[in-house]
């Protein structure tokens, strides 16, 4: 029983790299690189001996293409993950400062809107004290005119009161000559209050001049009506 021998023949085998290595049927030569198709049978006789079969000559060759290649591939995908995790880095920071700008914004939005409320509101309660401060002033100046209206409305009076206690002089009613007529509110009322749209009067009629800082005369009476601008007047007590 015969077997076929499993060892290659010698002749030029390419590596993995893609050069070509010399097989002397034995050993591999450590020849250099042949620059056109060297004949098989040309086995130089001072190659050294590598001690590798052809099979475990591409192994080892083909093994250290693998390992040389791992790391660059490794490289590769590390780089690869790095980007892609600087990118996610990237977006994450954009999101979150732009998240961060969009919420101070808000809060300077709300702050100024709130600021423009309370200016607002500022200056319509300034308004507003102004438009008070300056209808109680109208009401003060339209009550000292009413007063004033009133004053002159009793001297009105007493001019009439005085006429009439002339006239009754004439008449022989009472006494003369009339010096003077004076009215005041009875019970020492005051004419002030403005609330009052009627006040009587309590007048005194002077027709005797005592000496002694005083006089003597008679009463007459008047009654003011201040919402119709009219008075009555008599003589005699109220």
């Amino acid at each position: 029983m015969t077997t076929e021998s499993s060892v290659p023949e010698a002749g030029w085998y390419p590596t993995p790299n893609g050069e070509k290595r010399y097989w002397d049927g034995a050993k591999w030569l450590a020849l250099p690189q042949p620059d056109d198709e060297v004949a098989a049978d040309r086995a130089p006789e001072d190659a050294a001996d590598t001690s590798l079969t052809p099979n475990d000559e591409q192994r080892e060759n083909f093994t250290d293409l693998q390992k040389s290649d791992t790391p660059k591939q490794g490289n590769r995908k590390r780089r690869a993950w790095i980007g892609i995790a600087t990118a996610v880095v990237l977006v994450l920071g954009l999101v979150g400062g732009g998240v961060a700008w969009k919420s101070a914004h808000d809060a300077q939005v709300v702050a100024e809107a709130n600021a423009a409320a309370a200016v607002v509101a500022k200056a319509a309660a300034k308004a507003e004290a102004e438009k008070e401060a300056a209808a109680e002033e109208a009401q003060q100046e339209a009550d000292d005119l009413e007063r004033a209206d009133r004053a002159a409305a009793v001297d009105g009076i007493e001019a009439s009161v005085k006429t009439m206690a002339e006239g009754h002089a004439t008449e022989g009613i009472i006494d003369g000559p009339i010096i003077d007529a004076s009215c005041s509110p009875v019970g020492g009322g005051s004419m002030d209050d403005l609330d009052e749209s009627t006040t009587v009067f309590e007048c005194f009629v002077a027709n005797k001049d005592n000496g002694d800082g005083t006089m003597s005369g008679y009463t007459y009476n008047a009654t003011m009506n201040w919402s119709t601008g009219s008075y009555t007047y008599s003589l005699g007590a109220a």
